[in-house]
């Protein structure tokens, strides 16, 4: 639960996560000013050093480019229904080309990005590295920036504001991602804040380090981090009161509305121009990747904020929306839907692991760039026993992610017969999905699983041992993409069939012959064996 407290000046308490909601908005314009550069990653293994340097040799699999900084929180923006504008500037080079192309793709509207022919477009590019051979351990071994951080010619400068009023026109909102690579002037940054007021609109900030914060004088909100509101604020931000007195004097000198201070492991604290106070604590989670989660903030805080949220809802969400982003690898955009999973009740946790095909290839793809294991194993599941508590136990113990795949009603009575399933594929899946150790269910409509595990590529593929001397279905698949088929062992005694028949038996002979009085009399059914 995100615990939020008021300052001393009237503690109050606020409501869990749980209770929050995503509001339903309409598709809101908003301006998106700064930066925009293309993020360029390198994924590989790596299995030796360099004999020509004390570094890691990093053999190369796979390459992506994405929008990143303002670009990904225009990304982050249109996964969340919002429709953004661009008001920044790239070069008239490839990744500018790039850029332009992935933002015509999200439809996102370019009137207000200009091209400078004598400015490149900044690329960071990240190599990103497995260090064991099981592809576990992914991490951030080297960055390289490709950049020009000198401000903009004059004539850049003016040809950017020029456009100024034709993207604030229809705008809901701004939101500046500045990380001060010569963009955004403290000129522009003035012709911006004032320009949102003027048409009375919100302007949020994610802002840049530095110790004069006085260019973003009257702006709706800022979100600076911790070391960043250090540095602007002169003070140490070592225990709660620190971040009360820090955040509550950015308010005050700068005549925010309100300023919302990431503090990373520690949450965050949220600071408002009426004197309140909030801090929302973080949820325990594992932490991949800090990569882009400021610009996630940025994202999720501005537009609900825009949307007309109040301040504290808005920060808890987006500080929902943080803790998904840093438990991914890499800039990865956080969507609606993944929003809405993550608010959804305790109780429909179950209801969350049961996903199609489709939601769980998307779910997976970020999981992998993680380096987890993703394991698979398939089946009727008619009737639950031991002996599928032991083969999901020893699928689970293979990898990271344990993905289970039910055959439809539909197959189960081609394959067992017509008097099968005995429940239907929903029931089935929903007792699945019940189990800890399973992470997510999928039902498929294909009397063999073949299609379904080319659609998954998981790493390890399990099936029970009564599969050994045959072809496991998407065996060939998985081994020549470098994954691995296992055979789990099996509980003797303990099958769907054996038991349907018994239990069919049992029911027969159940009524015996008619007693003397006439009767027939009813003979009490074998005990199980425990």
């Amino acid at each position: 639960m995100a615990k939020v407290e008021r300052n001393n000046r009237r503690p109050t308490r606020h409501r869990s996560p749980n209770l929050l909601h995503l509001p339903d908005t309409k598709p809101l314009r908003v301006v998106v000013a700064g930066e925009v550069i293309l993020d360029r990653y390198v994924w590989g293994e790596v299995e030796r050093i360099s004999p020509e340097a004390p570094i890691p040799v990093l053999r190369a699999h796979h390459r992506e480019e994405k929008p990143g900084n303002a670009g990904f929180v225009m990304a982050n923006l249109r996964a969340l229904g919002a429709r953004p504008a661009a008001f920044s500037v790239v070069g008239d080079d490839h990744g500018g080309r790039m850029l332009r192309a992935m933002f015509r793709d999200l439809e996102i509207d370019t009137r207000g990005l200009i091209v400078d022919p004598d400015r490149p477009t900044i690329i960071k590019e990240r190599m990103l590295g497995s260090v064991q051979s099981a592809k576990r351990a992914t991490q951030q071994l080297l960055r390289v920036d490709d950049e020009d951080s000198s401000a903009l010619a004059p004539q850049r400068q003016d040809e950017l504001a020029g456009r100024l009023d034709r993207v604030l026109e229809r705008a809901d909102g701004v939101l500046v991602s500045d990380i001060n690579k010569g963009v955004l002037s403290a000129q522009l940054l003035r012709q911006l804040i004032e320009g949102a007021n003027r048409h009375r609109i919100p302007i949020v900030i994610d802002p840049r380090l530095s110790t004069d914060y006085s260019i973003y004088r009257g702006a709706t909100a800022i979100t600076p981090n911790r070391y960043e509101t250090e540095t602007a604020t002169g003070m140490k931000l070592t225990d709660r009161d620190a971040w009360r007195r820090a955040a509550d004097s950015l308010v005050r000198k700068l005549r925010l509305r309100a300023c919302l201070v990431t503090l990373d492991r520690d949450g965050m604290y949220l600071a408002e121009s009426r004197g309140r106070g909030s801090f929302i604590s973080t949820s325990p989670r594992e932490v991949y990747d800090v990569t882009g989660a400021g610009d996630v903030v940025l994202a999720v805080f501005g537009l609900l904020t825009i949307a007309g949220l109040g301040f504290a809802s808005a920060a808890a969400l987006a500080n929902i929306a943080a803790g998904l982003e840093v438990g991914r690898l890499g800039t990865e955009i956080i969507s609606r839907d993944d929003l809405a999973r993550a608010l959804a009740p305790a109780h429909a946790s179950i209801e969350r692991k049961i996903v199609s095909v489709e939601e769980l290839q998307a779910l997976l793809e970020p999981k992998r760039r993680t380096g987890q294991q993703i394991v698979f194993t398939n089946g009727c599941f008619d009737l639950l026993h031991a002996g599928h508590l032991q083969l999901l136990s020893f699928a689970r113990a293979q990898g990271d992610v344990l993905v289970v795949g039910i055959n439809s009603d539909r197959t189960v009575h081609m394959i067992k017969g017509e008097q099968r399933p005995i429940y239907p594929a929903a029931e089935r899946a929903r007792l699945l999905a019940a189990m800890e150790m399973v992470d997510h269910v999928v039902v498929f409509d294909e009397p063999r699983a073949e299609h379904i595990v080319r659609e998954l590529r998981p790493d390890v593929l399990v099936k029970g041992a009564d599969w050994r001397g045959q072809t496991v279905d998407g065996q060939e698949f998985v081994e020549s993409s470098g994954g691995q088929v296992l055979l789990a062992p099996l509980l003797e005694g303990y099958s769907t069939t054996a038991t349907i028949k018994r239990l069919r038996e049992e029911a027969a002979a159940a009524v015996s012959l008619p007693a003397p009085g006439g009767e027939p009399q009813r003979r009490q059914p074998k005990r199980p064996k425990v």
